[in-house]
């Protein structure tokens, strides 16, 4: 008796649920009508709803979309988007290095400098006007460095003369150092060292050999070889 008395119960809620959302369908719309599935859910679950922080994801975001990996200046440009945030500072290695308020978008881009020669690390903090809530971007490394790489050429020499069509261009640079030679890309292997042949024309042939490396540092060779026939 008392089990048919409860599921009487539990259908009774069920119907009138059930009226009730219709109810609230054809009146409020869905939007309110997700809310009340929710407050529902919560109901019939037993559980208690956690107050939302402020200082969560929803409150606002802050966001570095592009910051050099590698540069050979102690200043860069740092852009990015923020929300809900009235003020940004700017920090390298810790230590604040610019601040910038009162946003007429939600993008920034802004140069910084102050960079340390060798590894940095960058990261940007996003305040309200009281202070009370804030938000910081993960730290980006930054690689600063301003010295050309080395660019040593083992043959041939400057003023060679040859009857060959080809000649062997042998060299070395530094570690993790782009090689071109005539602005086309030459394989570099793990220490620096480089060959490759390049095709002769009669006559003089001027060969450029570029170095460059990932901060934007180059260093150039020009080389003349004479091509004669036997």
């Amino acid at each position: 008796m008392f089990q048919k008395n409860t599921l009487s119960k539990t259908i009774i809620i069920f119907i009138v649920l059930l009226l009730t959302t219709v109810i609230l369908v054809s009146t409020v719309g869905l939007k309110l009508l997700l809310n009340y599935s929710v407050f529902i859910a919560n109901f019939f679950s037993k559980k208690t709803s956690t107050t939302l922080n402020k200082t969560s994801d929803v409150y606002g975001s802050i966001s570095i979309d592009n910051i050099p990996t590698a540069t050979n200046s102690a200043a860069i440009v740092v852009s990015g988007s923020v929300v809900n945030y009235d003020k940004i500072q700017f920090f390298i290695n810790d230590e604040k290095v610019k601040e910038i308020d009162s946003l007429a978008s939600d993008t920034f881009s802004e140069e910084i400098g102050d960079l340390t020669k060798g590894d940095n690390k960058v990261y940007i903090k996003a305040l309200t006007k009281d202070g009370n809530q804030s938000k910081t971007t993960v730290s980006y490394p930054v690689l600063f460095k301003d010295e050309k790489p080395k660019l040593d050429i083992s043959e041939p020499k400057d003023g060679d003369k040859t009857s060959k069509t080809e000649i062997t261009i042998k060299g070395s640079t530094d570690k993790e150092v782009f090689v071109k030679i005539n602005d086309l890309p030459i394989t570099v292997d793990a220490n620096g060292n480089f060959q490759t042949s390049v095709r002769l024309k009669d006559g003089d042939n001027v060969i450029n050999i570029i170095a460059s490396d990932e901060a934007g540092n180059f260093e150039t060779k020009t080389l003349k070889v004479t091509y004669q026939k036997d």
